[in-house]
């Protein structure tokens, strides 16, 4: 009867490690490390290099907020190949109390994101992305943007969190968080955009 256990015992750790080595066994394919290992840079200067150096994939151009005050300082740029590049700054989030936030909601009122997706059809992407998920049209100094307001824990009736901003220009999808730390006129300004060429 003991025998026949430790036989059966024995067994079982021999299939479960057998299981296992076939799952760290399987190579990640282009498609799995484009999605979890995008290329994370501190300075343009660094994200530019790389760009040079990159090849086929590499990118003309991207964009950055034209007119950001001093207060915002850069964070980090990061490229996911065929899927956006996203600059991201921060901000002191004004006089908001830290105590009654979580990470999270503190991290969203003191990060601005400008997102430049890499699609083929801007406007495709721009409608399916956000325009069929609720975003809806607001016009700023005549141009159209989608607009879709970020509360804590989604309650319209809570804290304001940001601005969060969708809209296609010189035929690229941008999408942008704008934190809630000044009014969405006063914000919008963020919106317009400057074209760096990577030379």
């Amino acid at each position: 009867m003991v025998k026949t256990r430790l036989l059966l015992g024995i067994l079982v750790i021999a299939m479960m490690l057998s299981i296992a080595s076939c799952g760290h066994g399987k190579e990640p394919s282009s498609e799995d490390l484009t999605q979890t290992a995008p290329g994370t840079f501190t300075s343009f200067a660094a994200f530019e290099q790389s760009e040079k150096q990159a090849g086929d994939t590499a990118l003309s151009h991207y964009f950055v907020p034209a007119m950001l005050s001093d207060d915002y300082k850069l964070a980090r740029i990061t490229k996911r190949e065929d899927v956006y590049v996203m600059v991201e700054y921060t901000v002191e989030p004004g006089a908001v109390s830290a105590e009654k936030l979580g990470e999270y909601e503190l991290e969203r009122l003191s990060t601005l994101i400008c997102r430049y997706s890499l699609y083929d059809d801007a406007d495709q992407a721009l409608e399916a992305g956000f325009i069929d998920k609720g975003y809806g049209a607001v016009e700023y100094q005549g141009n159209v943007y989608y607009r879709w307001d970020e509360y804590v824990n989604n309650d319209p009736e809570g804290l304001l969190l940001g601005y969060e901003i969708a809209f296609v220009t010189d035929g690229c999808l941008i999408y942008m968080h704008l934190p809630a730390i000044d009014t969405f006129e006063n914000m919008m300004r963020y919106t317009k955009l400057q074209k760096i060429e990577i030379k």
